[in-house]
C-alpha cells in the first residue's frame, strides 16, 4: 500500500506540474495575444500619414512603440536597432530615418516593405517578435492561413500585402516541475494581421490626371508667367477644410526633365500652385495642419524632381491661402502618392451612369425610325427641322409632355428662335440651331443622330441652346444659379460630337452623356481602368465617335445639386441619401458630364472661358488627351472638377483659379481600417 500511495502521489505531483505549467502557457498566450492584437490596430493607425498611401516604416514603428509603451514583458526593446526591408536587407532606424519613413510601399518592390525583430527575454520566458508592413499570405505556414474560412480572405489582389501589418510573437518558457514529463522547452507562437483598405477620404482634387505615363500631364499656356492655374483651399458648410489639391497618375517613365518633359509645367512662376486650407473658425487665416498639396505617382517613385516638375518656383505646394512666398507662405515639393486611377469615380458612379445609359439605348432603340407609341410630334405639313413658333404653340407643350422631333437630318428651328416646353424631348438628327432653342422644362433629352453626323449638337455665333432652365436661373446673374433644389436633368448624345464655336450653350443641372456611338457609352466594365485610345470596341476602330469641343461662345453649365452635405464630417463616411443621389439615373448627384469616346483625328476636349464661363460639377472626361482649357481671361471655378488623362492651359491670358468642396466632388482614397483579420 505504502508503494502504491507513493507512486499515485508522484503521478498526481507530476499531472500538478503539468497543468501549472500548462496554465502559465496558457495565461502567456492571452497575454501575448492580446498585446500583438493592440500593436497590430496601433500599426494599422499609422500607415496612412495624410496621403492615403501605405507608409510601412512608422506603420512597423508605431506598432514597436505601442508594445514597448504598454505591456511590461517587451519594455526593454529597442525601437532603434533590428530594421530591414522586405527583402530582409538591414536598414537604418524606420522610427527616425525620414527617407524611411517617407517610403510609399509598393506592391511589387519588397524594398520599400518594412520589417523589424527584437529578441530578449522577460522572467524567465524567451522572447522573438516581428512587426512587418507589407506582409502577405503567400507562402504563409499558419495552419488558420488554410481554413475555408480564411484562404480566400487575403487582401486587396491589387496590393499583394501592402495593406497589412502582422506582429508575430514566439515565446519560450523553461518547464517547471514539468520537467518530470519534459525536458523541452514550452514554446508559443502567436501572429495578428490587421488591414486597411482604400475608401474615400476628405480631399477633392480640383484636377485629376490619369495618364499613367509620360509627360507632360498639366501643363501652362505660357513661359511668360501669363498664364496659371491655381487651387485654392475650401471650407464646406459642414465644417470640412481641405487645401487645394491636383493629382498626376503618371510614372514619369520617358520624361527627362528637359524643355517640356517634365509632369508639371509650370511655365513661369507660381504657374501651377494649390493653396493651403482656410482655418474652419477663421476663413481669413491658413491652416498650418493643411498646406496645398500637388501628388504625383512619378514622386513616390523616386524620381528625380526635375523629372516631376519643371521648377520649384512654377510648381508647388503652399502654406499660404493663395499668392505663394509673396504672402508668407512657404513652397512645398509635389508629394509622393501612388496610382489613384478613376476607381472611387467609377465606384460612386457606375450604378447610376449603366442605369442611365442602359435606359438610354432603349429609348434610342425604339425610336431610331420613328416616334415611340404616345410621343407627341408635328403634324403633317409641318417641316419638323423647321418649325416656326406658331406651329410650336400649336403642340400646347407642358413639362408632362413628350415630344419626338421627327427631323431625319439637321435640326435648324426657326430664326426668330424656339421654345420646346416639353419635359422630353427627342431629336431624332442632329442639332443646328439657326438662333435659340430654349428647352427650360426638359428634364430627359436625346440626341439621337441617327444618320451619325460628326457633331450632333453645333452652335455657331448667335446661336444658343438652353435646357432646364425653369427655376434654375439666378435673378441676380443671369446664370444657372446655385445652390441646393431638387431639379435635375439628363442630356443624352448618342453619337457624335458637342461642337461650339460660338453662342452660349446653357445646361442648368443638367448631366450629358456623351455615347460615343455605342450603346453601352464606352464605359468600362470594370472600375479603374487605364486611360486608352480605344474605348469602344466595335464602334470607329474603338475609338468611339465624339467629344466635347467648345472653342468659342459662352458656356453655362452646372450639375445636379440636390444635397449640400454628402459625408459624415467625422469619419467621411458617404451619407445614404449621398449614395442613393450618386446613383439616380435621371441625374446624378454633381456629374456634369460622363463622355469616354474620341474621333478619328484626336482625343482632344475643350473647353473655352469667354464672356460666361460658369462651370459647377465633375466634368469624367477619363480618355481626353488633352482636356485643353483657354480663354485668355481669369476664370474662377468653384466646385468644378475635372478628370481626364492630361490636362493643358491654352495660350497667354488663360488664368484659372479653382475651388472644391469635398461634399460635391470625388474625393481622393484614404485608408479606413478594417481591422484584424488573422
Amino acid at each position: 500500500m505504502t508503494v502504491f500511495m507513493a507512486l499515485t502521489m508522484t503521478l498526481l505531483m507530476v499531472a500538478a506540474a503539468m497543468v501549472l505549467d500548462f496554465g502559465l502557457v496558457r495565461v502567456d498566450r492571452q497575454i501575448d495575444r492580446s498585446a500583438a492584437d493592440s500593436a497590430t490596430l496601433a500599426g494599422l493607425h499609422s500607415l496612412d500619414t495624410g496621403h492615403g498611401v501605405a507608409h510601412p516604416y512608422p506603420a512597423v514603428c508605431a506598432a514597436v512603440r505601442y508594445l514597448k509603451a504598454n505591456s511590461p514583458r517587451f519594455a526593454d526593446v529597442s525601437e532603434s536597432t533590428g530594421w530591414m526591408n522586405g527583402l530582409g536587407v538591414s536598414t537604418a532606424d524606420g522610427c527616425s530615418d525620414v527617407v524611411l519613413r517617407n517610403k510609399v510601399c509598393s506592391p511589387t518592390d519588397k524594398a520599400t516593405w518594412a520589417k523589424w525583430r527584437w529578441t530578449g527575454s522577460y522572467g524567465g520566458l524567451s522572447l522573438d517578435v516581428t512587426i512587418e508592413s507589407g506582409y502577405s499570405f503567400a507562402g504563409s505556414n499558419w495552419s488558420e492561413d488554410t481554413l475555408p474560412a480564411s484562404s480566400p480572405d487575403t487582401g486587396e489582389a491589387t496590393q499583394q500585402g501592402c495593406d497589412q501589418l502582422a506582429v508575430t510573437v514566439n515565446q519560450r518558457r523553461r518547464p517547471g516541475l514539468g520537467s518530470l514529463a519534459t525536458s523541452s522547452d514550452l514554446a508559443t507562437r502567436m501572429r495578428s494581421v490587421g488591414r486597411v483598405k482604400a475608401v474615400a477620404g476628405d480631399m477633392s482634387p480640383a484636377m485629376l490626371l490619369l495618364q499613367q505615363t509620360g509627360c507632360p500631364v498639366l501643363r501652362t499656356g505660357s513661359n511668360s508667367g501669363g498664364s496659371f492655374v491655381h487651387v485654392l483651399g475650401a471650407v464646406s458648410s459642414n465644417g470640412v477644410s481641405q487645401a487645394g489639391t491636383i493629382h498626376s497618375d503618371s510614372d514619369g517613365v520617358g520624361c527627362t526633365g528637359g524643355s517640356n518633359s517634365n509632369v508639371y509645367i509650370g511655365g513661369a512662376t507660381d504657374g501651377i500652385v494649390s493653396y493651403a486650407a482656410p482655418t474652419v473658425s477663421n476663413p481669413t487665416s491658413p491652416d498650418p495642419l493643411k498646406p496645398g498639396v500637388i501628388t504625383s505617382v512619378a514622386a513616390a517613385n523616386g524620381l528625380a524632381l526635375n523629372v516631376v516638375r519643371d521648377s520649384l518656383s512654377n510648381v508647388h505646394g503652399s502654406s499660404a491661402l493663395r499668392g505663394g512666398v509673396s504672402t508668407g507662405g512657404i513652397n512645398t515639393e509635389v508629394a509622393p502618392r501612388p496610382l489613384v486611377t478613376r476607381k472611387l469615380v467609377d465606384e460612386r458612379y457606375f450604378p447610376g451612369v449603366s442605369t442611365a445609359i442602359s435606359g438610354a439605348t432603349g429609348v434610342f432603340s425604339t425610336g431610331a425610325t420613328g416616334p415611340p407609341s404616345g410621343w407627341v410630334t408635328f403634324p403633317s405639313p409641318v417641316d419638323p427641322c423647321k418649325p416656326t413658333p406658331a406651329q410650336v404653340a400649336a403642340l400646347s407643350l407642358t413639362a408632362a409632355s413628350r415630344l419626338y422631333v421627327n427631323c431625319s437630318g439637321k435640326f435648324v428651328g426657326d430664326s426668330a428662335g424656339l421654345t420646346l416646353n416639353a419635359g422630353t424631348v427627342y431629336f431624332r438628327g442632329w442639332l443646328n440651331p439657326s438662333s435659340t432653342l430654349r428647352l427650360p422644362n426638359a428634364h430627359h433629352v436625346y440626341v439621337g443622330n441617327h444618320m451619325n453626323n460628326a457633331n450632333a449638337i453645333d452652335l455657331g455665333n448667335n446661336t444658343a441652346l438652353e435646357a432646364n432652365t425653369a427655376g434654375n436661373v439666378s435673378t441676380s446673374t443671369s446664370l444657372c444659379a446655385a445652390g441646393q433644389t431638387s431639379s435635375r436633368a439628363v442630356l443624352f448624345v448618342r453619337s457624335g460630337s458637342v461642337k461650339q464655336t460660338g453662342g452660349l450653350l446653357r445646361l442648368c443641372r443638367t448631366t450629358t452623356f456623351m455615347m460615343g456611338g455605342s450603346n453601352t457609352g464606352c464605359v468600362p466594365t470594370t472600375t479603374g481602368t487605364a486611360p486608352t485610345a480605344t474605348p469602344c470596341p466595335l464602334i470607329n476602330s474603338g475609338r468611339g465617335t465624339g467629344q466635347f469641343t467648345q472653342t468659342g461662345g459662352d458656356i453655362d453649365w452646372t450639375a445636379p445639386d440636390t444635397l449640400d452635405i454628402t459625408s459624415d464630417p467625422a469619419t467621411t463616411t458617404p451619407l445614404p441619401a449621398a449614395i442613393a443621389a450618386w446613383g439616380n439615373a435621371n441625374g446624378p448627384e454633381d456629374l456634369a458630364l460622363w463622355a469616354e469616346s474620341g474621333t478619328n483625328s484626336s482625343d482632344t476636349y475643350n473647353m473655352a472661358g469667354g464672356g460666361i464661363f460658369n462651370v459647377r460639377g465633375v466634368f469624367m472626361t477619363p480618355n481626353a488627351k488633352p482636356f485643353i482649357l483657354s480663354g485668355g481671361s481669369t476664370m474662377n471655378l468653384i466646385n468644378a472638377q475635372f478628370i481626364a488623362t492630361s490636362i493643358e492651359l491654352n495660350g497667354t491670358g488663360t488664368n484659372i483659379t479653382m475651388s472644391v468642396d469635398p461634399n460635391s466632388a470625388v474625393t481622393l482614397p484614404a485608408l479606413g481600417i478594417v481591422g484584424l483579420v488573422r
